[in-house]
């Protein structure tokens, strides 16, 4: 059943990014085709700043459930093995209260822009939900995050003995 849920969410993050990264080319390609011609697509900048958004935020589950992000280890060769998986337990605990609090400041932005009723300049269309849908993502990387904790312990892949 878990394995489902990460299956689905991983699947409309990806769906998620892609179909962002394309519409922001779309976008940009006319605009800068109409340019030239005098007849640039109106509310352009608008669109990919959204699209920009939507696009960091489905993709950050993805960069977290693949363990891609970057990470300095300044001493972890000097480490044993176990002093590797504690290192290796309080990293992710880290990230993921990193992560838990980023999330609860985009919560926080979006109820306030919310409350004010923030709009688009161009569009004029709410704010607020969009960065909802940046705090959902944001969620999703939460769970990527914490899931090597909760499934099995300390996954293969989260571990200092990658060889670079």
């Amino acid at each position: 059943m878990i394995n489902k849920i990460n299956t689905v969410l991983e699947i409309a993050c990806r769906v998620v990014s892609g179909v962002s990264l394309v519409f922001m080319g779309l976008i940009a390609f006319v605009d800068s085709i109409g340019r030239p011609l005098s007849h640039p697509l109106p509310g352009a900048s608008e669109m990919v700043s959204f699209a920009l958004m939507v696009f960091f935020f489905s993709s950050l589950p993805l960069v977290v459930k693949s363990d891609s992000h970057i990470r300095v280890g300044l001493f972890s060769d000097f480490y044993g093995p176990k002093a590797r998986k504690i290192e290796s337990v309080v990293v992710i605990v880290l990230e993921t209260l990193a992560m838990a609090a980023f999330a609860w400041m985009i919560f926080d932005q979006a109820g306030r822009l919310g409350r004010f009723g923030t709009q688009s300049v161009y569009f004029e269309m709410p704010i607020a939900p969009w960065v909802y849908l940046a705090c959902l993502f944001s969620a999703f990387a939460i769970w990527f995050a914490v899931w090597p904790l909760l499934s099995r312990g300390i996954s293969a892949s989260h571990t200092s003995d990658k060889v670079d």
